[in-house]
């Protein structure tokens, strides 16, 4: 017999990767991706819609203060969520009918607790309300995702190791990136909602949590109903005819009326007015823009007065004088060719745009705010004979500095771009004011104004980059320094007590000392605000901002010191940032009561 033939049977197969093994049920691939897909969407879209929750609190603790903890409440629930979830009862399905039922009554006890803002403050008020709302609110996302039908028994399997995915870890390593993304992707969806459905980050709150509602229906929501309704109509915070009259019906009550309001690119704008004191104010969140007094009787036309002097001091560029650069000329209409230029970067209500254009100095407006823009003219008289670009300061002066031929230079130009408790530290790096620096005259002169802590590194950090840029500056406070606050020899160090106020640089882009010459009564235009803060005064010694040996600040290097676009330290001057908006907080409930932060 043949060796073919002596055959004892069919040869035993080794089971391969492929093969399924007996008795165990294997996943069915499609519906186990599709099913990660939407749990994965399900934790993705409850992220980005607690952050446009926690976002709408700004308007009482400032947009810095009120997203401080969002990340990580985000990355404490996911952590939560794979702990617990294999000992919770419940389907997929029933926690996500719990999530949409949460996701609508939620926000009636966020703005519950904005009224304890005071008591709270600024670092515990969005803890805890981050506590009763992005926590809860992504973990009941995460169990329900992790508990889907198709993931809850099942790995996935991965072709190129062998071992098994469990549904946790996939839904999880995609919501930790979710969630440091869930900024950027909350803006991009607002910004879409805005040109096509409305400015409201509440209303878009509603209409995802609408969506996600109507993916998970069940009579529970019914729950739901009076506190939706009462958040909606009786809160105020999503802009109507209806609700305006509700809000000012509570702003009567403490001396104050809403003219107008609106939430775009910055934040929540409003215009109010105070009829007791007599005097207007524009809000940006939790922050204040400007303001002026009321004319008194009588006087209707004319420069408005402005309620701070910074704003005024500004206005001092036209001031500068050295052996190279004589006082200018007094502005004659019949002589256009001899006419100066100004480029204003940050607008608020318009005050130093103002001023420039009455002295006949043409002037282009950089904003990157258009609801700033239009209520500046509405509301505050801002001239309309100016030149007004609305967009993003970095990129409009980057494309023009390199790709405009013979682009235009100007004898003045004002950096004043503080909103919201912080500075954009992007205005700030040596390349954007190098690029500044380009858009002068041989003699002009540029007035940059910075607002914060200047006992935080980042005020030194500022004042060094903007030295390295401009040859010679002069620095100016807007008040005397306090003899109770630590000074900025210590710069590099937290001093004692927080040292907040705005101070202004001015600065030239040749060589050579300066001076103020003695202002006139036409620099006053009738103003007795500018007659009192036209001249600046409180000089800082800019020395002040270097340490006193050759250790730079926090033992850093002259670069590391100097704030660059691709080495800004941006996680440090985020924390100083942060400390800075806390002072500011402060700053900003001594000038208007806690009612008028708390209702907008």
């Amino acid at each position: 017999m043949s060796s073919k033939s002596k055959s004892k049977g069919p040869k035993k197969s080794h089971p391969s990767h492929t093969e399924k093994a007996p008795g165990i049920p294997q996943p069915d691939r499609f519906k186990t991706t599709v099913s990660i897909v939407q749990a994965c969407s399900l934790v993705g879209l409850t992220i980005v819609t607690t952050n446009l929750l926690q976002s709408s609190i700004s308007p009482v603790y400032g947009s810095l203060a009120a997203n401080q903890y969002h990340d990580r409440l985000i990355i404490s629930a996911l952590f939560l969520a794979g702990l617990t979830h294999r000992w919770l009862n419940g389907s997929g399905q029933s926690w996500a009918q719990l999530l949409a039922v949460l996701l609508l009554s939620v926000p009636s006890a966020v703005f519950f607790l904005a009224q304890f803002s005071r008591q709270l403050g600024p670092r515990l008020g969005p803890l805890i309300t981050g506590l009763v709302s992005t926590l809860p609110l992504t973990l009941i996302s995460a169990i329900a995702a992790c508990k889907r039908r198709g993931l809850r028994n099942n790995g996935v399997s991965s072709s190129n190791v062998d071992r098994q995915w469990t549904s946790y870890e996939i839904i999880t390593s995609l919501a930790v990136v979710a969630s440091f993304t869930s900024h950027w992707f909350s803006a991009t969806l607002q910004q879409w909602m805005r040109n096509y459905i409305s400015d409201s980050k509440l209303l878009c709150y509603y209409l995802l949590a609408l969506f996600q509602a109507s993916l998970f229906p069940s009579k529970y929501l019914l729950l739901a109903a009076f506190p939706t309704l009462h958040t909606v109509l009786y809160t105020a915070h999503i802009p109507s005819t209806y609700t305006n009259g509700l809000l000012n019906a509570t702003l009567h009550n403490h001396g104050y009326s809403l003219v107008a309001r609106q939430e775009s690119v910055t934040g929540y704008i409003s215009v109010l007015d105070n009829a007791k004191d007599g005097f207007r104010v524009m809000r940006c969140d939790h922050s204040l823009l400007g303001g002026e007094w009321h004319p008194p009787p009588g006087k209707q036309s004319g420069m408005r007065e402005p309620v701070y002097a910074i704003f005024v001091m500004l206005e001092a560029v036209r001031l500068v004088q050295s052996a190279a650069r004589p006082s200018p000329p007094a502005y004659d209409s019949t002589q256009k060719e001899a006419q100066e230029n100004a480029l204003v970067i940050g607008l608020g209500i318009g005050t130093t745009p103002s001023a420039l254009i009455a002295h006949g100095i043409d002037t282009t407006i950089l904003e990157i705010d258009p609801t700033v823009h239009a209520f500046a003219i509405k509301y505050f008289n801002l001239p309309s004979n100016h030149t007004s670009i609305i967009q993003d300061a970095t990129l409009w002066v980057d494309d023009h500095t390199t790709n405009t031929k013979n682009h235009s230079t100007y004898n003045y130009i004002i950096h004043d771009v503080f909103t919201g408790g912080a500075e954009p530290i992007d205005l700030f790096t040596a390349e954007f004011l190098h690029r500044l620096k380009d858009l002068l005259k041989a003699d002009g002169v540029i007035a940059i104004n910075y607002a914060g802590d200047l006992n935080l590194p980042t005020a030194a950090r500022v004042v060094r980059t903007v030295l390295e840029v401009f040859p010679t500056c002069r620095l100016f406070r807007e008040e005397p320094a306090p003899t109770t606050t630590a000074t900025t020899k210590n710069a590099g160090r937290r001093a004692t007590l927080p040292d907040f106020t705005n101070m202004v640089l001015f600065c030239r882009k040749v060589p050579g000392a300066f001076t103020f010459r003695k202002p006139t009564e036409a620099d006053y235009l009738g103003s007795g605000a500018r007659e009192y803060a036209l001249l600046p005064r409180h000089e800082v010694d800019s020395s002040s901002f270097f340490p006193p040996s050759a250790e730079n600040v926090e033992g850093e290097g002259e670069e590391d010191v100097i704030i660059r676009k691709k080495n800004t330290r941006r996680k440090e001057v985020e924390k100083a940032q942060l400390e800075s908006a806390m002072g500011h907080w402060g700053v900003m409930r001594s000038v208007l009561p806690d009612a008028v932060w708390e209702n907008w």
